[in-house]
């Protein structure tokens, strides 16, 4: 297979900043054909500017707008291979909540109301068209059992439990909706993430009732870790359908 046939369209809602913009980045260095949806698209042309990336399309609009998520999703010349979400709301400290106590699972169903979209009113079958969704989560949802150390119980259990209820909400709303909408996924549920970037350590990763238990992991290191396993492959993943969590 040549290079060019393994390049991919990938969709990006959220890619401003954070996990998001680690990954497009490392997606945009290797030649992948990239769609990212930004409320301020200066927050990335100014980054990368389309002389240096051509391969780099921005379209304005919010990722609760479904149809600026329709826009982004159609890509350039057909839809996208991949959908990359990592919205996220800003941590309230003065009231233990997020700006957004529902900007996840908001996201979700304005994404999977958009591949609703751009099935009917351009007539992309499922048989033409069958997306990967690739969702940044969290540890501390699990059902599994404890995928943390008890050392940090208060922080998962208490000072996070508005936007793990949201992130709870997103992973049903993606998993549910699957049968119906003609796609698959992959849930990435990262430990408490910082900007600490440690290229050379090595990222432990487990899937569905299996989790890794650790402390954290960078914001950059799990968009290098969702480059190099959920994007940059040829070959089957392992991951798909699946959820994973990661840490150092």
């Amino acid at each position: 297979m040549s290079p060019e046939n393994t390049k991919k369209t990938i969709a990006f809602l959220g890619a401003s900043g954070g996990v998001g913009l680690a990954t497009l980045s490392r997606a945009l260095a290797t030649g992948h054909t990239c769609i990212a949806l930004c409320r301020t698209p200066s927050k990335l042309t100014d980054r990368f500017p389309e002389a240096k990336h051509p391969n780099l399309t921005v379209i304005q609009g919010n990722a609760h707008d479904a149809s600026a998520v329709a826009r982004c999703l159609l890509g350039r010349e057909r839809p996208a291979d991949t959908v990359i979400s990592s919205i996220g709301g800003v941590f309230q400290f003065s009231c233990m909540t997020i700006d957004d106590p529902q900007v996840c699972q908001k996201g979700m169903a304005a994404l999977l109301e958009a591949i609703t979209r751009v099935r009917q009113e351009y007539g992309v079958t499922e048989a033409r068209w069958r997306p990967r969704i690739v969702v940044v989560s969290t540890c501390g949802i699990s059902k599994a059992g404890r995928d943390f150390p008890l050392a940090t119980l208060p922080i998962y259990k208490f000072m996070l439990k508005v936007p793990h209820a949201d992130k709870v909400e997103m992973e049903r709303l993606l998993m549910g909706g699957m049968g119906d909408k003609g796609y698959t996924y992959s849930i990435v549920r990262p430990s408490l993430l910082n900007d600490d970037a440690q290229p050379e350590r090595k990222i432990r990763a487990g899937v569905d009732d299996k989790p890794p238990v650790g402390y954290a992991i960078s914001r950059d290191d799990t968009g290098r870790w969702i480059f190099e396993n959920l994007l940059n492959r040829e070959a089957q993943d392992g991951y798909e359908n699946k959820i994973v969590t990661i840490t150092w």
